[in-house]
């Protein structure tokens, strides 16, 4: 539905701008966390044990980090309009003003491309289940393991937990509920999981993190849009916010004289962004004086804050640049 889109879209916007301000953290990519196991119930502790290991983009949203932050209160507060009259049609509440935390994957391999929203939040199951009825025609009503299930149109809601929501394809949804038993591999064991250890966002959480897997459709529908350099992997983004902003990103290639020729060419790109007259009028251009961009290994790494004093002048313009952004993320 319109209000994951168009938050995956905003998460994923700041990896994607991540590939010209690339970066990691310098410890050494660990390898995949070991499943758990069949559980007793759901575990919703963490969304990432509901999403599918084979996730290839994944965006963790911390809703109620991003009302409380003068970075941004006033994209959750005045942002996407029409999406959170979707939502209040569809699910009978505002996920944006209800939800504390969102997880939304995309999943391309192995058939047809998925989509699948988790939020954590304060939900009525009576209210989601006559909301999604009454904009659905013949849904029907089930459940899946312990969890009510509404179904209809070729999309499923469901309460995984009394907190936790999953919205998708049927079988995504399903693939959920399972993923949440410890039925099938949850996103932590997967190659997502990896990077989200490799910034630290499993411990420390930030306030958004975007992790892709760069496939050959992604490399298609991104041909013309943005350049991927050759032999890029993976790449993710966290973004925290305090007082400052900061933001780290992690870019994996295929080889070290793949991750040196990708830092030069986005250092070049940096370089010609800051000459533009339109990032100038916008007053932009104090984004890009936090930069720091390198090349380690295989890997591009490179840090960007920028200091508290100088929000007052930028957040409303960095809204709107990311809406716009967001907006446009197909």
């Amino acid at each position: 539905m319109a209000p994951s889109l168009k938050v995956r879209g905003l998460a994923l916007a700041i990896g994607a701008g991540g590939f010209l301000l690339a970066g990691c953290a310098e410890t050494p990519l660990a390898g995949p966390a070991a499943p758990s196991g069949p559980r007793a119930a759901a575990d919703d502790s963490d969304l990432w044990n509901l999403a599918p290991s084979n996730a290839d983009s994944l965006a963790d949203v911390d809703l109620a980090a991003l009302r409380a932050s003068p970075w941004s209160r006033s994209l959750t507060g005045k942002g996407f309009a029409g999406d959170r009259d979707e939502s209040r049609r569809v699910f009978g509440t505002d996920l944006f003003a209800e939800g504390e935390r969102m997880v939304t994957v995309g999943t391309e391999t192995g058939g047809a491309p998925q989509t699948l929203t988790i939020v954590r939040g304060r939900f009525d199951a009576a209210r989601i289940g006559a909301a999604f009825l009454m904009a659905t025609p013949g849904a029907k009503v089930s459940r899946w393991r312990d969890s009510p299930l509404w179904e209809g149109g070729g999309r499923a809601v469901a309460l995984v937990t009394p907190r936790t929501l999953a919205q998708g394809q049927p079988e995504a949804v399903r693939g959920a509920i399972d993923a949440a038993w410890g039925i099938v591999p949850d996103a932590r064991s997967g190659p997502l999981g990896v990077l989200r250890r490799a910034l630290d966002a499993d411990r420390a959480s930030p306030a958004a993190f975007a992790a892709l897997s760069v496939t050959e459709a992604m490399r298609g529908r991104a041909a013309g849009v943005i350049d991927l350099p050759p032999g890029l992997t993976t790449a993710a983004a966290r973004l925290d916010l305090g007082d400052d902003l900061n933001l780290d990103l992690l870019a994996v290639l295929g080889s070290s004289s793949d991750a040196t020729a990708a830092a030069a060419t986005w250092t070049l790109a940096v370089r010609a962004l800051g000459q533009q007259r339109m990032l100038a009028l916008l007053g932009l251009r104090p984004i890009l004086d936090g930069l720091s961009l390198g090349a380690e290994g295989a890997r591009v790494h490179g840090h960007l804050r920028i200091a508290a004093e100088r929000r007052e002048g930028l957040a409303d313009k960095l809204l709107a640049v990311l809406q716009m952004v967001a907006g446009a993320h197909p």
